[in-house]
């Protein structure tokens, strides 16, 4: 613990955070789908996109997105189809297989994380989210 008058670096603050998201991955493993595939799928299911945004949209390049793309059709969690507004390009939506899973995901998710976080009271969860989107900013989606 912490004494208030000596306040934690910010490499100490570095290693629970990271202490914290080791524990997190741990009680996730094994989830249905790839991590990096379910923060693209997460992604898509706000409506259809294209890879190129894709990519922008988790700091990847594109030809990265297009390993991510291929094996998420593979597994039939997103299609492509041409983009109405140019035919020359595609655009991802997310299918009923891939909403299952994503949502079989964001369960076991949220299951761990209430396992984790269930020691904290409703004031501390409070204050640790403002604490935290005060480091990381709000969450993007």
């Amino acid at each position: 613990m912490y004494a208030e008058s000596m306040a934690p670096t910010g490499a100490q603050l570095g290693d629970l955070v990271n202490r914290l998201t080791r524990i997190l991955r741990r009680r996730t493993h094994g989830l249905p789908i790839p991590p990096h595939q379910l923060r693209a799928l997460r992604f898509i299911a706000h409506g259809s996109v294209r890879p190129a945004r894709l990519a922008e949209a988790l700091g990847i390049t594109p030809r990265a997105v297009t390993d991510v793309v291929d094996a998420m059709i593979e597994a039939g969690l997103v299609v492509a189809t041409p983009d109405p507004g140019d035919r020359r390009a595609k655009v991802l939506e997310i299918t009923e297989e891939g909403e299952r899973q994503r949502a079989a995901a964001r369960e076991r998710r949220d299951e761990a994380a209430r396992e984790v976080f269930d020691p904290l009271d409703d004031d501390e969860r409070t204050e640790l989210a403002r604490l935290l989107e005060k480091v990381v900013g709000p969450p993007s989606c």
